[in-house]
């Protein structure tokens, strides 16, 4: 099933996850759309085998019946799929991405690991003073304060805390 499976996304341009999703939109529709979908499907699956007349007539039927989904709106905002229609929806979401990221810098909320390692920032500062460098920093507070904390981000503090406040 591993070639068909590749036919299929080829043809649908959907993975097997997305398919599904597809199906189920389908059945969530009224009776009258669903009749549609299948109609146009009919004609998709002539475009389809006439394109790829190596296909199966089952996986022909089958890609038909997904990209006249598509072609009725799952796509689409409105159809409970994430691709964009049109590029006012897509300023649309522009708008609220950044609206988004406006709020969440407004709250200025700080992370949870720099709490944790701010509440050890006394340790952090007494190593370096020996020096000894972030590697074996971050190593001693993952094994004995239990906190897991990247090479870069003890660094970025550093220079965050220590190097502008110096």
């Amino acid at each position: 099933m591993k070639v068909e499976n590749d036919d299929l996304e080829l043809v649908t341009g959907l993975i097997e996850r997305e398919r599904k999703k597809v199906l189920t939109w389908i059945t969530s529709l009224p009776e009258t759309n669903v009749i549609d979908i299948i109609q146009d499907s009919v004609k998709k699956a002539y475009q389809i085998k006439n394109e790829r007349p190596e296909m199966p007539g089952k996986l022909v039927k089958y890609c038909a019946i997904i990209v006249a989904a598509r072609n009725a709106g799952w796509d689409t905002v409105q159809g409970k799929g994430y691709r964009v229609a049109e590029e006012k929806q897509f300023d649309d979401f522009v708008h609220l991405r950044k609206t988004a990221m406006a709020k969440i810098i407004r709250t200025g909320r700080p992370s949870i690991l720099r709490k944790k390692v701010m509440a050890h920032w006394g340790e952090v500062k007494g190593f370096k003073k020996e020096g000894i460098g972030f590697r074996p920093i971050a190593e001693y507070l993952m094994k004995k304060r239990r906190v897991k904390v990247s090479v870069t981000y003890l660094s970025m503090l550093w220079k965050e805390v220590e190097e502008n406040h110096a």
